[in-house]
């Protein structure tokens, strides 16, 4: 009685409270791939616990009938913090041009015909694409931009609910990112040394040269404990020798999108060429090809006449 009693409340519990969806989204479109048929389209499951049955949802493109979403031989529950990559019906799973790139983790599917659309999706001119659910209920949409290189889909920044033309770009790698990190997603921790500059534009002899630093956080997470250092390259090599330090200073908890600067003052400059090396240091940070700067100036003699501004 006790088993009938739990199957019982289970299939009323599948009735009345039937899966959310809310968290599907759209975060891949491959509509200008290399050669056919090698369309794809990629959902993401933002939802940090429940699994989305994704057995006849529905890709939209334009003003074609919807195409339905099938399984390729792995099911169709796509699991939380996850990626499903929709390929054409023709495409032939174990030696198509994917089959390298998309990892384990990603669930693959089809759709029940062998291309998105009627014949396939625009590649030079911009299109609208939607995903439905079982109920013909819109869940995302996107208006493509046909701007990509071959090979280069357009893929969201951000994982969120959000489909404007901010919030997606052309993808930095070939073939795209399926059942992957999209490749202009912001990392969680990345400083980036974002300017140098000084201070006047055309320092004479005697002159004091204000250098400027500014450092912006374009992670998605909140910077902790950094450290902005800024030293004078006298020997011109290029690299931030420890007796060249000016200037050093830990900061902490710079907030996305927020920025810092930071300045140092050159007392009474003699004529002739500077080389400035500027830094930042943050233990957590993923990508560290932004984190220095380095350019130059001169300090000219009394009564010279130049255009030079900061010379580089």
């Amino acid at each position: 009685m006790a088993l009938r009693s739990i199957s019982i409340f289970f299939l009323l519990s599948v009735f009345l409270f039937p899966q959310s969806d809310s968290t599907l989204m759209l975060s891949e479109i491959m509509f200008y791939p290399q050669t056919g048929p090698n369309e794809f389209i990629e959902l993401y499951n933002s939802s940090e616990t429940q699994s989305i049955e994704l057995n006849s949802y529905k890709i939209k493109y334009h003003t074609s009938n919807p195409d339905i979403i099938v399984d390729a031989g792995e099911g169709t529950i796509l699991p939380p913090k996850s990626f499903a990559i929709i390929l054409e019906g023709d495409y032939v799973i174990g030696s198509g041009i994917y089959d390298g790139l998309i990892p384990s983790s990603a669930l693959v599917l089809k759709i029940s015909d062998n291309s998105f659309g009627t014949s396939g999706m625009a590649n030079t001119t911009n299109r609208s694409v939607w995903l439905l659910n079982t109920s013909n209920d819109t869940l995302e949409s996107y208006f493509y931009s046909a701007n990509n290189l071959q090979g280069r889909s357009d893929e969201k920044r951000v994982m969120i609910k959000d489909s404007s033309q901010s919030n997606w770009a052309n993808s930095l790698t070939a073939n795209g990112t399926p059942g992957f990190q999209n490749s202009g997603t912001p990392v969680q921790f990345d400083l980036q040394l974002s300017s140098l500059s000084f201070q006047p534009l055309n320092p004479t002899i005697g002159d004091d040269v204000t250098v400027f630093v500014r450092v912006k956080n374009i992670g998605s997470n909140t910077a902790g404990n950094y450290t902005i250092e800024i030293f004078h390259d006298a020997d011109f090599d290029s690299t931030a020798d420890p007796e060249e330090i000016i200037f050093t200073q830990q900061y902490s908890n710079l907030l996305p999108t927020d920025s810092i600067s930071a300045t140092a003052i050159m007392n009474s400059l003699s004529a002739g060429s500077y080389q400035i090396i500027a830094k930042v240091l943050f233990s957590q940070d993923e990508n560290l090809s932004n984190n220095e700067l380095i350019k130059s100036f001169i300090v000219f003699p009394q009564g010279t006449n130049s255009t030079c501004r900061h010379c580089t």
